[in-house]
C-alpha cells in the first residue's frame, strides 16, 4: 500500500509506537478533521474547501481499490459485521443501544428490518475474487486537511477490510446523505443543496459511475452510525434519531436510490 502512486490525499497509517490507551496516533500536517472544519468554519469558506478535499478522497479510494482483495486478505467490513449482529441478535444492552433497537423495530416494521438484514448478508457474502482492499470507514472524520491549502491526509489502518469497492463508496455517500437529510429537516432545502454538491465532488473524484448498490450501503451506513453512537457514546437526541430513522426507512423503500440523488452523477 505504501507503494501506491500518489493520487488525491496522502495515506497516513497509525504509528503503533505511539499507541496510548487503545487510541491510534497518526502523524499528519493538520490539527482538525474535515468534519471539524465543516461544523465550525464559515460556510462560504468551508464548503469549497470540503468539495476539493472530497474530490481528492474519491481519487484516493479509487487508487486504493486497485489492490485486489486476494492480494491483501483482511477481515470483512467491521461496521456491517457489527450491524448484522445487532439486527439479528439484538443489542448488547450498553448505553442506548437497546432503546434504539426497540424504537427502530417499531419504526421500520418487519419488511424493512428484513431488507436491512438481507443487505448486510449480501455484502458480507461477496466473493474474494471480485473484492478489493477497502479503507473500511472513509468519511470526513478521517480526512485531515493541511493547515494551508486544499491538500491533506487520509487516516487509514484501523478499519481496513476486504470487500466490494461499493462499500467504501456508499459509506462516504451515506455520511453526506445523512447530514443532508438532517440539514434539510432543520434548515430547509436551500442549505441542504450544498451537500448535494459535496456528494458530486466525491463521485467526480472517484471517476466512475456510482453503482446502484451504493444506495443500500449508504442506508446501512446511517443505521450503523446511529447504532454505534447509541452503543458507544450514548448520545440520545430524540429529534435527530427520528429524522435519521425516517431517512433509513426511505432508503429501504427505494433500494437506497433516495440517498444517491446527490452523488450518482459526475
Amino acid at each position: 500500500m505504501r507503494s501506491l502512486p500518489a493520487s488525491g490525499l496522502s495515506l497516513s497509517l497509525p504509528d503503533l509506537s505511539e499507541l496510548r490507551e487503545n487510541q491510534l496516533a497518526h502523524s499528519v500536517g493538520g490539527r482538525e478533521s474535515l468534519t471539524d472544519i465543516l461544523m465550525s468554519q464559515d460556510r462560504d469558506i468551508a464548503y469549497p474547501r470540503a468539495a476539493e478535499l472530497l474530490r481528492k478522497l474519491g481519487q484516493t479510494l479509487r487508487t486504493l481499490h486497485t489492490i485486489p482483495g486476494t492480494e491483501t486478505p483482511m477481515a470483512k467490513h467491521a461496521g456491517i459485521l457489527r450491524l448484522s449482529a445487532w439486527l439479528t441478535r439484538g443489542p448488547s444492552g450498553r448505553r442506548d443501544s437497546a432503546r434504539l433497537f426497540t424504537k427502530a423495530g417499531k419504526h421500520f416494521g418487519a419488511d424493512r428490518w428484513n431488507r436491512l438484514t438481507g443487505w448486510c448478508e449480501t455484502f458480507l457474502a461477496h466473493g474474494a475474487e471480485t473484492s478489493a482492499l477497502l479503507h473500511g470507514k472513509p468519511g470526513t472524520g478521517v480526512v485531515v486537511p493541511d493547515r494551508e491549502g486544499d491538500s491533506g491526509a487520509l487516516l487509514i489502518g484501523e478499519d481496513m477490510a476486504t470487500g466490494p469497492p461499493v462499500l467504501d463508496i456508499g459509506w462516504v455517500l451515506g455520511e453526506l446523505a445523512e447530514v443532508r437529510g438532517v440539514v434539510r429537516a432543520a434548515a430547509g432545502g436551500a442549505e441542504a443543496d450544498r451537500w448535494f454538491a459535496l456528494a458530486h465532488s466525491f463521485t467526480r473524484g472517484y471517476g466512475r459511475a456510482v453503482p446502484a448498490e451504493a444506495g443500500a450501503v449508504a442506508t446501512l451506513f446511517m443505521l450503523t452510525h446511529l447504532r454505534d453512537s447509541c452503543e458507544f457514546l450514548g448520545n440520545w437526541d430524540e429529534w435527530r434519531i427520528s429524522v435519521v430513522l425516517d431517512l433509513i426507512a426511505e432508503g429501504c423503500e427505494t433500494d437506497g436510490a433516495a440517498h444517491l440523488a446527490g452523488g450518482a452523477g459526475h
